[in-house]
């Protein structure tokens, strides 16, 4: 059994990948051997996590390096003929000046297609990454062409998409506040270090964890905060790489002070004294920002080994990941953290027992921890609060929790951010009540259809959850009940908007809860397709980026979603596809259970959705 100090060579070999993969854009030999050398490692231990990342490449790079967005909301606005375009570039200019990349989602889905230049155009200011988005197809050539001869095209921001979706929410509770007056649920918190008092208003809010499993985030802290060991840990999972979702990208750089009060809340409450923020190198912006974050919280004294003078200790740094989707699950992100091969870890233990370099660590998503400030510190409105006491009489203005608890809509506790992509006039990530209908979010929200187009369908997690037609047949949700106080069903249906006959999916509540208890899947990225959308060509896609993406630990996962790719391919090629469109759906319902039951994480078990939800709804025998 190694030591702790020991399994912690494994962050400093990936510190160091890094570092080289950034000042000179790949790994050679010799620097593998050298790396080696200074951590007391065999070669081919670092081989192994240089071979895993897609980040890391073993040569030397084209002058001009681009990244073109190929999924979803980007494959809807012309992505794929902008890389044609590119390639035959490239082609002509010579691939040691020009290398075109199809990469999985940048996470700029609101403003598609979007596409990332490394190279030539590189400068101390952006460390080598210039960002173009919004732009007509052809325009994309003409950039990349300008930077080969030398021009210096001005590249685009997240800056004024993230400013503007602050000014719209109300998850920042030092909005019109100095940076003095920031961190003040920690300065509560050291004056009356009440760990109880803490956990309570996570649980009186009903705050979930916003990165896509929804567990009540009191739980994981409580866990944490008792598990033995005199080491702990707080993670941060900024590793946004869902297609369709953005809306982490917005709080890191507009308001990056509310994810590190989060988080040191979390030491303070856990013990741990070491945390990370854990993010994708695509977002350069934000990393800068949080860097810069992290330093002015250190000299305001929130940060630290004398937290505003109370003796007490907690350390953040920002960690940026090698690459891949996987990372995103949480017992990756952790391999990742501590130098491996970003491979899930079978579960039980969990992660509060037994997470980073196996001791008890708290693992949120960015939006989870950045809630925490205000829901600590903002009071409940009067007629909240005489809900409150009308269940418990003892309730004032200072019980925590109560204010974000009452913050949602039908019974709905709480809110938060969806982004929100594909055929409408606004898209953007939104911060909005839970439980509003998803009709409320496309029209209110997002401005309704781009061009009036009629709705065709809505991946309301991303690809995970596949395709919504507009219209849900007969019987495809499942109707709840309300129960009485003794927990008995009553004759009212919890959601009645929703029917058994054909339900318009505008209707959907978006809460976590209430899509468990219908039976869909609703994630924090939401993309929407109008009529001309050829989902076919979609589901092709999302297919296709399971299979590239998948980890390949799992057979079933690794085999299952190039099975899945082989029959979409076969489906959209066909002659005659109604004559193998029952074969197809037969293999396609049986490959889902197969994965779902025996896949380790959460990537192989929703890899069939987009096609087998294609075939459900959209397949030709129902045109």
């Amino acid at each position: 059994m190694k030591s702790l100090v020991e399994r912690q060579v494994g962050t400093r070999i990936a510190k160091m990948l890094q570092e080289v993969q950034h000042r000179q854009g790949y790994i050679g030999d010799h620097d593998i051997a050298r790396i080696a050398g200074q951590v007391g490692e065999p070669s081919r231990v670092i081989q192994d996590v240089v071979s895993f990342f897609p980040h890391y490449s073993r040569q030397a790079p084209a002058k001009c390096r681009v990244a073109i967005c190929r999924d979803m909301s980007c494959r809807l606005r012309g992505s794929v003929q902008i890389a044609q375009q590119l390639q035959e570039l490239a082609d002509q200019v010579g691939h040691e000046n020009l290398h075109v990349h199809e990469a999985s989602c940048l996470g700029r889905c609101d403003r598609a297609p979007a596409m990332i230049i490394e190279g030539s155009v590189s400068n101390q200011a952006s460390h080598g990454q210039s960002l173009y988005v919004a732009r007509k197809i052809d325009e994309y050539r003409r950039i990349v062409q300008g930077v080969i001869e030398g021009d210096h095209p001005e590249a685009d921001s997240d800056e004024a998409s993230a400013q503007a979706t602050m000014d719209r929410s109300e998850i920042d509770c030092y909005r019109s506040g100095t940076i003095q007056q920031k961190y003040a649920a920690v300065k509560g918190f050291l004056l009356d270090p009440s760990n109880d008092r803490v956990i309570q208003a996570l649980k009186n809010a009903g705050l979930l964890g916003m990165g896509g499993a929804g567990a009540p985030a009191f739980s994981k802290w409580e866990e944490a905060r008792t598990a033995p060991g005199d080491t702990k840990y707080v993670v941060c999972n900024a590793d946004e790489s869902e297609p369709g979702t953005f809306k982490d990208r917005e709080i890191l750089l507009a308001a990056p002070h509310l994810v590190i009060e989060g988080m040191t809340m979390a030491a303070l409450v856990s013990g741990a004294k070491q945390g990370y923020i854990y993010i994708r190198h695509e977002y350069q912006e934000q990393i800068d920002r949080l860097e810069e974050a992290i330093e002015q919280a250190e000299r305001l004294g929130a940060l630290g080994s004398n937290i505003f003078q109370s003796g007490r200790t907690f350390r953040l740094e920002v960690f940026i990941s090698p690459g891949g989707y996987v990372c995103g699950e949480q017992t990756a992100l952790i391999e990742a953290l501590e130098g491996k091969r970003s491979e899930p870890r079978n579960r039980p233990p969990e992660l509060q027992t037994n997470g980073l370099y196996d001791q008890p660590t708290i693992l949120n998503n960015v939006e989870t921890f950045a809630w925490v400030p205000s829901i600590l510190l903002k009071e409940p409105s009067e007629g909240n609060l005489l809900k409150e006491q009308a269940k418990d009489p003892s309730a004032t203005h200072q019980t925590p929790g109560l204010w974000y608890k009452y913050a949602g809509r039908n019974r709905s506790k709480g809110r938060r951010y969806f982004s929100i992509s594909g055929d409408l006039n606004r898209p953007g990530a939104y911060e909005v009540p839970c439980g509003i209908t998803l009709g409320e979010l496309i029209d209110d929200y997002a401005g309704g259809m781009k061009d009036g187009v009629p709705l065709l369908a809505v991946a309301l997690s991303g690809p995970s959850g596949g395709f919504l037609p507009a219209m849900l047949p007969e019987k495809s949700i499942r109707l709840p009940k309300l129960t009485d106080k003794e927990g008995k069903e009553t004759a009212d249906f919890k959601y009645p908007a929703l029917s058994n006959t054909p339900t318009d999916i505008r209707l959907l509540p978006l809460d976590i809860d209430a899509s468990r208890e219908i039976g869909f899947m609703l994630g924090a990225g939401i993309v929407v397709y109008g009529a001309t959308a050829d989902l076919l060509d979609q589901a092709i896609a999302c297919s296709q980026f399971y299979q590239r993406e998948s980890c390949g630990k799992c057979v079933p996962c690794r085999l299952g979603s190039r099975k899945i790719v082989d029959m979409a391919q076969q489906l959209a090629n066909a002659q005659s596809p109604k004559s193998i469109v029952p074969q197809f759906i037969d293999h396609a319902n049986l490959l889902s259970r197969i994965m779902r039951t025996t896949s380790i994480c959460g990537l192989g078990q929703v890899a069939s959705e987009p096609f087998r939800t294609y075939l459900r709804y959209f397949h030709p025998n129902d045109r």
